[in-house]
C-alpha cells in the first residue's frame, strides 16, 4: 500500500516536471520575433506602378533597337507614354508600345536628317578638292603642249599652283645663269604650249623669244638699231616674268576668296538639301506621322469605350508632300 502511494506520488512529480519543461519551451518559441511578410504596395501610386511589374520587356523592344541604340532610353520613353496615357489591358498596352515605337523612329529620322545635312555641308571643301584633283589627273601631255599649256587651266587650283612653281623656277634660273634656251623652253612649253603664229594674244613665251633674240644680236646690230644690252634684255624679261607671277598670285587670292564665299553660301543652301535621299526622309516622316495619329486615335477610342464615354467620330488625317 505504501509502495503504491509512493509510485503514484513519483509519477505525479514526474508529470509535473514534464509539463513544466513543455511550458518553458512553448514560452521560448512565443518569445522569438517573427519576420514580417511583404504585403505589397498600399498607396494608390505604388499599386499603379506595381501592376506593370510583369512587363519587364516590351513586345517590340527586342526587334525595335538597332546596334548602338540605348535600351534604357527606349524604355524610359515607353514608360513616359504609359504614365501619360494610363493604359489598361493588353490591347491598350500594345497601342502604347506602337506609339513609343513611332516616336523612337522619329528620333532616328532626326538623326538621319542631321547626318544628311552634315554630309552635304561639312564635306563640301573635301569634295571640291577631290574634283580638282580628278580634273588635274585628266590633263594630258598633249593638251599641255598643243592646247595652250597649263596657263589655260588655272581655274583648277592645282594647275594654278603648278604654274606659279614653274614661273618661280624659271626666274631663279635666269637670275642666276641668264638665258638658257633649251631648259627655259621646256618650262615655257609646259606653261604656254608650243609657240604658234596663229595665237592672237602674246604670251610670256613670245616675250622670252623677243628678249633672248635681242640679247643674241651682235654688237654691230646693237649699235646700229639701238638694241638693249644682254644684261638689260635679261632685266627686261625678268620684269615681265615678275608681272606674270604677280598676276597669277592676285588671281589665286581672288579665286580663294570667291571659293570660300561660294562654299559658305552652298553650305547654307544645303541646310535643306534637295537630294533624293532627303526626299525619302520627308516621305518617311509623313508615314510616321500618319501611323502615330492613327494609333493615338485608336487608343483614345478604346479608352473612351472602357470608361463609358461617347466615342468621337473617326478622324482621318491626310498628309501630302505635293
Amino acid at each position: 500500500m505504501q509502495n503504491s502511494e509512493s509510485n503514484q506520488s513519483a509519477f505525479s512529480s514526474d508529470t509535473a516536471s514534464g509539463n513544466g519543461a513543455t511550458s518553458g519551451a512553448e514560452s521560448t518559441k512565443v518569445a522569438r520575433p517573427r519576420k514580417s511578410r511583404a504585403t505589397g504596395p498600399r498607396t494608390p501610386q505604388g499599386k499603379e506602378r506595381s501592376k506593370r511589374n510583369a512587363l519587364k520587356h516590351a513586345i517590340f523592344s527586342q526587334v525595335a533597337l538597332l546596334k548602338g541604340e540605348s535600351r534604357a532610353e527606349y524604355h524610359a520613353l515607353l514608360n513616359g507614354f504609359r504614365e501619360s496615357l494610363q493604359p489598361e489591358g493588353e490591347l491598350e498596352e500594345w497601342l502604347i508600345e506602337k506609339l513609343a515605337l513611332c516616336a523612337w523612329r522619329q528620333r532616328r529620322l532626326i538623326i538621319a536628317e542631321t547626318a544628311e545635312i552634315r554630309r552635304a555641308t561639312e564635306f563640301l571643301a573635301c569634295e571640291a578638292n577631290q574634283q580638282q584633283t580628278e580634273r588635274s589627273n585628266n590633263i594630258s601631255e598633249y593638251s599641255i603642249r598643243y592646247e595652250g599649256g597649263l596657263i589655260r587651266r588655272i581655274a583648277n587650283s592645282e594647275a594654278l599652283d603648278r604654274c606659279l612653281e614653274l614661273l618661280k623656277e624659271l626666274r631663279d634660273e635666269i637670275e642666276d645663269n641668264g638665258f638658257a634656251v633649251k631648259s627655259d623652253a621646256e618650262i615655257l612649253t609646259k606653261l604656254y604650249g608650243e609657240p604658234s603664229r596663229e595665237k592672237w594674244q602674246r604670251t610670256l613665251f613670245d616675250l622670252y623669244e623677243t628678249w633672248w633674240a635681242t640679247a643674241e644680236c651682235s654688237e654691230e646690230e646693237r649699235q646700229q638699231h639701238g638694241y638693249a644690252t644682254p644684261e638689260k634684255c635679261k632685266e627686261n624679261f625678268l620684269e615681265e616674268l615678275d608681272g606674270e607671277i604677280k598676276r597669277l598670285e592676285r588671281y589665286k587670292k581672288t579665286r580663294a576668296s570667291m571659293e570660300a564665299e561660294k562654299t559658305k553660301v552652298e553650305a547654307l543652301r544645303q541646310h535643306v538639301p534637295l537630294t533624293p535621299q532627303f526626299h525619302n526622309l520627308l516621305r518617311y516622316e509623313a508615314s510616321l506621322e500618319r501611323n502615330f495619329d492613327r494609333t493615338l486615335s485608336q487608343l483614345e477610342r478604346l479608352q473612351r469605350m472602357r470608361l463609358g464615354q461617347p466615342v468621337l467620330p473617326k478622324l482621318e488625317v491626310q498628309h501630302s508632300l505635293s
